[in-house]
């Protein structure tokens, strides 16, 4: 018999031995109404296993394979030996207890274990697991930065030799529970800072010593399978957490920075995903569109913004939307962020060969109805990606441009035909991220002179484009207050509560088609789509703004707010204004042929007219400077009192009573004038709206 042969009989008698050993032990656990279980093939908890040194366990023929707080779980090999119900006995000052009955394989398992402590210990610290339920329930108690910070310093100033993983704990628990999307520890002069991304805004969380940061950093190392020794060059490393039965990948990525090493730790959970297609904050009527285009067999939709802008979420609410058992839908992604049900999902190697482009090629050889690619960055790229869509595949992807406009011409850049293009092209989709509004602790203000001019200037170019702005509940000549956030506990002091994107979007119609045979620009691409009737990001924005959904400061912080080529009238000082009773609106303004006369003389509707005129001057753009025509206003109705004419056109009324009325107009003219002098941006195109309406009320 060869040496081979010998080896398989002896591992072949061994693995029988084994199998023997594990049915006597359950048998024995299971007479004496004990609880058993065989550890080869499960996950020992240092953090149990280390409350016991090697000696001590080995002696006593116990092992701590689990903790989950108080809860301690041992292997035991005998409840009736000596030095096992010491242990015990000691444990159990601060543990609950509970052993299981075990063979010697699966204590010595368990000792192997501590191989990883001791060389843990030798870079401050150990590679020790996380524990799920402990995080669970730290997640539950956690509820503001606040909480975290005193929990995690009083961590510190305790004695727990546990504390390393405590911290740990605290830290990764923490971020769950405050849907945090990243964790950056930076080692500082004296101090070093943990913050928190908490939608999308950096928090400062809590500041510590070296020491311990020394120790979090290389178990952290340990846990993404790093070089603990290399500390001047950039390392990347992931692992994942077990928590709540879902799995949190954590990716981690470490720089050399002046006092240390700079962690940043992507937390990638599941749950930040599932906002659904209908909570994106996609206004209706676009909405509409993307449905139906989505559901189409064929064609390319093309999402664009900067790096966390949302675009992933958008393209996966997609997928999970027309995700069916009939339907295959197949992914290129760089990496993998989050995994779908059903869906097949690849990630490109570089060094291997296999790129978006080879991945593209290759998914399209796997009969797919849905493909996404998670960026298209080249010409071939583009290409078949093109291609894939006029042969009867759904596109979608991202683009790197700063808005939708900004999609063909990079396309055609790319060198794809803007004839196929045409045929290719569903929909150009760009968004940002911005904050909600907490609505615990929201209350109104009055915006700023600067502030209401940029919402009106926005909402009248809209109108201009024939865009429907009552749709949206909307009018041009409405009331503007501002929503913001006092800050409270539910929102961390930070006034904000949430994320929703908004959004721009443009449809590849017969006016598109025309301007792609001549290869525009993106400016040109955008005047041509501000007539679709769809918002631009702009004014997506500024329906959030007015509905109190977010704030101005919100909007302003991603989007460009300037309205180009609005008119603007130059404002006149005080001084410039001369009254003289031949300076009256009979001088200045023609009867208008179109108008509804229906007063007693042609100077009252002449001046009705006129009134009609300013208030809707007012209405579509209040930055006009009215103080001239107010002043015109006030002399023409002076002139008509002196000159007596009031009698003339009132025959049938008391002469003290018309009088008295049109001296009280001049009156509140005056005062109206010095106001829109005083300060231009007082509304008032409600006040000319009383002195017209109190002058058609003498006509009755």
């Amino acid at each position: 018999m060869s040496v081979l042969d010998n080896n398989r009989q002896d591992k072949k008698i061994a693995e029988i031995k084994n199998k023997e050993e594990e049915v006597f032990v359950e048998r024995i656990a299971k007479k004496f109404d004990l609880s058993y279980i065989d550890l080869s093939d499960a996950t020992i908890d240092t953090n149990a296993l280390a409350l016991l040194s090697e000696k001590e366990s080995r002696l006593a023929h116990v092992a701590g394979f689990k903790l989950t707080g108080k809860d301690l779980y041992l292997a035991i090999k005998s409840p009736n030996l000596p030095e096992t119900k010491k242990v015990i006995k000691k444990l159990e000052v601060k543990y609950n207890i509970g052993f299981h009955l075990v063979s010697t394989r699966s204590l010595e398992k368990a000792w192997k274990r501590y191989a990883d402590i001791s060389h843990a210990t030798s870079v401050h610290g150990g590679l020790l697991d996380i524990d799920s339920d402990e995080m669970k329930r730290i997640s539950g108690n956690i509820k503001t930065n606040k909480d975290i910070a005193d929990v995690f310093n009083k961590i510190l100033t305790g004695t727990s030799i546990r504390k390393t993983t405590e911290l740990m704990e605290i830290i990764f628990g923490s971020a769950i529970a405050t849907k945090s999307s990243d964790i950056h520890i930076e080692a500082q002069d004296e101090q070093v800072r943990i913050r928190y991304r908490q939608d999308g805004v950096l928090q400062d969380v809590v500041f510590f010593d070296h020491e311990s940061y020394r120790k979090i950093l290389s178990r952290i190392k340990l846990l993404s399978k790093m070089k603990l020794t290399r500390h001047n060059n950039a390392q990347d490393g992931r692992f994942t957490i077990d928590f709540d039965g879902k799995e949190i990948e954590v990716r981690v990525s470490v720089i050399p920075s002046a006092y240390g090493e700079s962690f940043v730790m992507r937390i990638l959970n599941p749950d930040g995903i599932n906002v659904g297609i209908e909570g994106l904050g996609i206004e209706p009527k676009l909405f509409e569109i993307l449905m139906r285009e989505i559901e189409k067999p064929n064609g390319m939709i093309l999402t664009t913004g900067p790096t966390g802008s949302g675009k992933t979420t958008t393209l996966y609410s997609f997928m999970r939307k027309v995700y069916t058992p009939e339907v295959k839908i197949l992914t290129i992604e760089d990496p993998i962020e989050y995994h779908l049900d059903g869906i097949s999902q690849t990630q490109i190697n570089k060094p291997k060969g296999y790129t978006f482009l080879s991945g593209l090629r290759a998914a399209l050889r796997q009969d797919p109805d849905i493909v996404m690619v998670g960026e298209i960055r080249d010409g071939e790229t583009a290409n078949i990606a093109v291609n894939a869509s006029l042969t009867g595949h759904l596109v979608l992807s991202t683009l790197h441009t700063n808005s939708a406009a900004g999609v063909i011409p990079r396309l055609i850049d790319l060198g794809v035909s803007p004839q196929i293009l045409a045929a290719a092209l569903s929909v150009s989709l760009a968004q940002r991220l911005i904050r909600k509004v907490c609505q615990n602790c929201k209350y109104e203000i009055e915006p700023t002179y600067e502030q209401e001019q940029t919402i009106r200037n926005i909402m009248l170019r809209a109108s201009e484009n024939g865009k429907d702005i009552s749709a949206y509940g909307l009018s041009l000549g409405q009331k503007i207050t501002l929503t913001e956030g006092r800050g409270c506990e539910k929102c961390n002091g930070t006034g904000y509560k949430g994320r929703m994107g908004i959004f721009e979007a443009i449809i590849t119609d017969e006016t598109i088609e025309e301007l792609l045979n001549k290869k525009p620009s993106e400016q040109e691409v955008r005047r041509v789509a501000d007539k679709q009737g769809l918002l631009n990001m702009r004014e997506d924005g500024i329906i959030k703004i007015i509905n109190g959904t977010t704030s101005f400061s919100e909007v302003k912080a991603v989007v460009d707010m300037e309205v180009k080529d609005i008119k603007k009238t130059k404002k006149t000082p005080l001084t410039k204004i001369q009254h003289n009773n031949t300076d009256t609106i009979f001088n200045t303004l023609q009867t208008n042929p179109n108008s509804a006369i229906e007063s007693n003389s042609i100077e009252i509707s002449l001046l009705i007219d006129y009134l009609k005129k300013l208030e809707h001057e007012q209405v579509i753009n209040p930055e006009i400077d009215a103080s001239e025509k107010i002043a015109l206003l006030q002399n023409t109705i002076l002139d008509l009192m002196k000159n007596k004419q009031i009698k003339k056109m009132f025959k049938d009324s008391e002469d003290v009573d018309i009088h008295d009325t049109f001296s009280g107009l001049a009156g509140d003219l005056e005062k109206l004038h010095t106001e829109q002098q005083q300060n231009p941006r007082i509304d008032i195109s409600h006040k000319i709206k009383n002195i017209r309406q109190e002058i058609e009320f003498t006509q009755k």
